[in-house]
């Protein structure tokens, strides 16, 4: 499935950029600093041609793109995991309340 079409999957709806960002970090994300403040890049890792592995989501919840931002983040996590985009968005949510717990 496209990120198109995932991003109107409605646990993508739900999530928010401080969510993923925190996963992402608390899995080893680095972030990267970028010119655009509207972006946020984190990286982790090479691809098969040695060229760095990079996430960009958008800086805040209200840009337009920012679904599909995040739906590619979490399709690219369930592809590098090897686990259902479902699983992903699931582990984001956890991750999101055990965060509160603590």
């Amino acid at each position: 499935m496209t990120p198109e079409a995932l991003s109107n999957y409605a646990q993508v709806q739900e999530l928010r950029v401080t969510e993923v960002t925190s996963y992402l970090k608390r899995n080893h994300w680095l972030v990267i600093g970028h010119p655009n403040p509207r972006l946020l890049v984190f990286e982790k890792g090479v691809d098969d041609q040695g060229k760095p592995i990079q996430i960009v989501l958008p800086s805040q919840d209200d840009y337009e793109d920012t679904p599909y931002l995040l739906t590619k983040a979490v399709n690219l996590l369930s592809v590098l995991q090897s686990v259902p985009f479902e699983e992903i968005v699931n582990a984001i949510d956890s991750d999101v309340h055990n965060t509160k717990l603590e």
